[in-house]
């Protein structure tokens, strides 16, 4: 009767685990976004990191963020913490193996994918709402195409002095 209940609590346990995790097909949501005209942002991040904690809260909360995404992109965020199954290319697997997957397996980490599904651009770390901002306005004004982040940077640096 003992292993009976272990049996079955450990089934309950599986299929509730189960139940909680999505399935993220990038390959679906970058297929979806062609029409729209907006690059998919794959916000990396964990359950128990401060840096994504602030970056959730000080940066992506954002009003001037939150419409800048809005405007330009398809907004993806992947809690590598939890227990979903990611789907990118010709690999199937957690949102941690995604992550070492594509290389990007430090946290938070924001990707930036075209209508290609390839990665345009990547930022590793938190980023405060300026840094963030420019890095938006690199991808969606697509000057990512032209320069590098730095050239770009300098450039708008340049515009926000008075």
């Amino acid at each position: 009767m003992h292993k009976i209940l272990i049996k079955l609590f450990l089934i309950i346990v599986t299929l509730h685990v189960s139940l909680l995790a999505k399935n993220i097909d990038i390959n679906t949501i970058v297929k979806n976004s062609i029409g729209s005209h907006k690059y998919v942002f794959i916000f990396l991040h964990r359950t128990d990191c401060g840096y994504c904690e602030s970056m959730q809260t000080f940066t992506l909360d954002d009003d001037s963020i939150k419409a800048l995404i809005q405007k330009g992109f398809i907004f993806l965020p992947i809690n590598i913490s939890e227990n979903d199954v990611v789907t990118y290319k010709k690999f199937t697997g957690s949102g941690r193996d995604f992550a070492k997957y594509v290389g990007y397996n430090f946290y938070p980490s924001s990707l930036f994918l075209n209508s290609e599904n390839k990665i345009i651009y990547g930022v590793l770390g938190y980023q405060d709402k300026d840094q963030f901002l420019g890095v938006l306005k690199y991808i969606d004004s697509g000057a990512y195409k032209k320069m590098d982040y730095q050239t770009f940077d300098k450039k708008i640096d340049v515009t926000r002095k008075p």
